[in-house]
């Protein structure tokens, strides 16, 4: 069984990554998962290279190491398991798609579905430029999806429907830029690299019935999920990582030790009654497993 922490690069770690590893790390302890460390920065226009090697530092200071993918010492270097390394990859499992007649070119923008939507919400497609035949290059690239419900069982939430249809309609693939989703090339990279087990935040709970269809249109198994509490702020709001004040290198920075980091991160998520300093091995044991 595989597992991944997959950051991406539009910012610093922050204590909800610390929760989200100390999950990722005791679920994969608890069920014998390898745990594979994969860089997501699908996003050009706003990754860092500074991100990635601040996120490795911290991984491995706060005592998280992963059993393959990348690591501080293979931190710059091309990787099969960093997104924009492997546009090839993303281009053939598109091209895929492309002869099943599945994806099409949308030459809407992000103002012309705003304006088309009636509601507010997740920004959902109507599918206007489905049978344009526009070409997909210049063009944003959609996915043809069909109009059911999806049902699937949460291992920590229960048994989901999603339709993704009414959610977000015919969603992207890649944008006008070039720039691969999301959606798009998380499921392609965990496809390539045999990723069975995908334990994140609730806040990512709205994609998985699209990434299932992905999963099924492209033959692959489909990963068992699991969706745990995110840290909130004081407005209520999930952490956010271009937050640098919150950010654990500004905390390590001003003297906070990792023992003290997923002390906080225990207690801002209700799993330890105190913030008490320890580390990752000792919470895992007592408050994960």
């Amino acid at each position: 069984m595989i597992t991944r922490f997959a950051p991406s690069l539009t910012g610093y770690l922050h204590l909800g990554h610390v929760l989200h590893m100390l999950y990722v790390w005791g679920i994969a302890r608890k069920t014998g998962a390898k745990i594979l460390c994969r860089i997501e920065d699908h996003d050009l226009s706003r990754a860092r290279p500074e991100y990635e090697t601040a996120i490795l530092e911290n991984m491995e200071w706060l005592g998280f190491e992963p059993n393959l993918g990348i690591s501080v010492k293979s931190a710059r270097k091309p990787s099969e398991f960093r997104q924009s390394d492997n546009a090839g990859y993303y281009e053939s499992v598109l091209q895929t798609l492309h002869k099943k007649g599945l994806i099409y070119g949308c030459e809407c923008s992000r103002k012309q579905i705003l304006g088309n939507q009636a509601e507010e919400g997740e920004l959902c497609y109507s599918g206007i430029c489905a049978d344009k035949g526009l070409p997909l290059a210049s063009n944003t690239v959609r996915f043809r999806i069909p109009q059911e419900e999806v049902v699937f069982a949460d291992l920590k939430l229960g048994e989901q429907h999603q339709i993704p249809a009414s959610q977000c309609g015919d969603f992207s693939l890649r944008d006008r830029n070039g720039q691969w989703t999301y959606q798009f090339a998380c499921v392609c990279d965990d496809i390539r690299h045999g990723v069975d087990l995908v334990i994140r935040g609730e806040d990512i709970l709205f994609s998985t019935a699209r990434q299932i269809l992905l999963f099924q249109t492209l033959g692959a198994p489909i990963p068992a999920y699991f969706h745990h509490p995110l840290i909130c702020g004081s407005d209520g709001k999930k952490l956010s990582k271009r937050q640098r004040s919150e950010s654990i290198s500004l905390l390590r920075e001003n003297g906070a030790t990792a023992a003290q980091l997923i002390g906080q991160a225990l207690f801002q998520s209700a799993l330890a009654p105190n913030p008490s300093p320890v580390s990752a091995a000792e919470a895992i044991e007592k408050y994960i497993i």
